[in-house]
């Protein structure tokens, strides 16, 4: 898109130069395959962590759940903000292509219905386990008004939530003035990644004060509403990344400086919360925000390793990138049922919590990417996902 940009006092407009606009490139694709991944590692350790989070959970025997526990905060901390800020990447092209109510359109066919299909067929399916163990007893309800009283999105709270922010931009961007315009700015370095990531800390931190961590809020089914902060923040960066072409620009040494920083970090925020006990989940104490700071730092200097490690080594489409690219988001729409009556299946087998989670992901991968892959030969399935 060709800029116009004019002085306040200026009779004549002055052309600028336009960079490339954000377009689908293999590497970006990569990291949705991986974030995607990462999901389903997450669900499955959730199957047999400490953390009754999950419609089929599993109580552990062993001690190997510890380490599932570390692995659902350290994924919590950062991978859906990274998933939300590549969505705002992709924006602002789209509103170029479309207009305004071409992308609406777009978002709701691509965001509204994989949505409503979730909660009207997949989510009973999803969480009739966690009903008949026990869920039906202690509610006192019959399944069909568990499933209107106790409204769960399951996963596609993210789908949810990313409508809104589109819907929010597209507004933006048709009622505000030169919203859209291409700035070619300088690539961010340490400084820009550490100051993000102590904002967001700092911001965090104060949002906890009214939603502490483990809050959930059924009416929209979202399960972390006090990570809201990081998605909202990491989408708008998203959006400045595709007219400023940061993700393009970002240093190779702005990566290796932040991957110490992130490994101090997470270190750091997971020892003041194990140690701050209750006092570290929410806002308002100095406990919580030293947790809420090097878990803002941890999730920005993460992102822009991941990032920079795609771009400089999987910037590759070959026919299997290719597939599991092109199946990921049905994969992310699909995974939740088949990962919990996996484990359903898998429920008489006797091992370790740890082992059980990393075969419940062996399997599921695969499964879920063949389900996928089914579903996308459905020719209108095809338009959605």
């Amino acid at each position: 898109m060709t800029v116009i940009e004019t002085g306040g006092a200026a009779t004549a407009p002055r052309p600028t130069t336009t960079p490339p606009r954000a377009s689908r490139t293999a590497w970006l694709d990569n990291v949705r395959v991986w974030l995607t991944v990462l999901v389903l590692a997450h669900h499955a350790a959730l199957t047999y962590s400490d953390l009754p989070l999950w419609p089929y959970w599993e109580q552990p025997r062993d001690g190997s759940s510890v380490a599932l526990d570390a692995l659902v905060a350290v994924n919590q901390s950062w991978f859906m903000g990274l998933f939300f800020l590549i969505a705002g990447y992709f924006a602002p092209s789209a509103v170029d292509r479309h207009g305004a109510g071409g992308f609406v359109r777009g978002r709701l066919l691509r965001l509204g219905v994989p949505y409503v299909l979730f909660a009207l067929v997949l989510s009973p399916i999803f969480r009739y386990p966690g009903w008949a163990d026990g869920g039906g007893q202690a509610t006192g309800t019959d399944f069909p008004t568990y499933m209107v009283r106790y409204f769960d999105s399951g996963p596609l709270w993210f789908v949810l939530v990313l409508l809104v922010f589109s819907l929010v931009y597209a507004a933006v961007r048709a009622f505000g003035a030169g919203v859209g315009e291409t700035r070619i700015g300088r690539t961010p370095g340490i400084g820009v990644v550490l100051g993000l990531g102590l904002a967001l800390g700092v911001v965090s931190w104060v949002w906890m004060i009214g939603t502490p961590n483990g809050s959930y809020w059924t009416v929209v089914g979202l399960p972390s509403p006090s990570y809201l902060p990081q998605y909202a923040g990491a989408f708008v960066v998203g959006l400045l990344a595709a007219r400023r072409q940061w993700l393009r620009t970002l240093r190779v040494r702005t990566a290796w400086t932040c991957a110490p920083i992130a490994l101090g970090t997470i270190v750091g925020q997971l020892a003041v919360q194990l140690a701050g006990g209750p006092a570290a989940s929410g806002g308002g104490s100095v406990t919580s925000l030293v947790a809420a700071v090097c878990g803002g730092v941890f999730a920005a200097t993460t992102m822009v390793v991941v990032l920079v490690l795609f771009r400089q080594l999987l910037d590759r489409d070959g026919p299997v990138w290719t597939f599991l690219s092109g199946q990921a988001f049905a994969v992310y729409v699909l995974h939740a049922p088949i990962l919990v009556w996996l484990g359903v299946a898998l429920g008489g087998f006797a091992a370790p919590a740890a082992v059980k989670a990393l075969i419940l992901l062996a399997v599921g991968i695969p499964v879920c990417w063949s389900a996928a892959w089914l579903l996308r030969r459905i020719p209108l399935a095809r338009r959605v996902f």
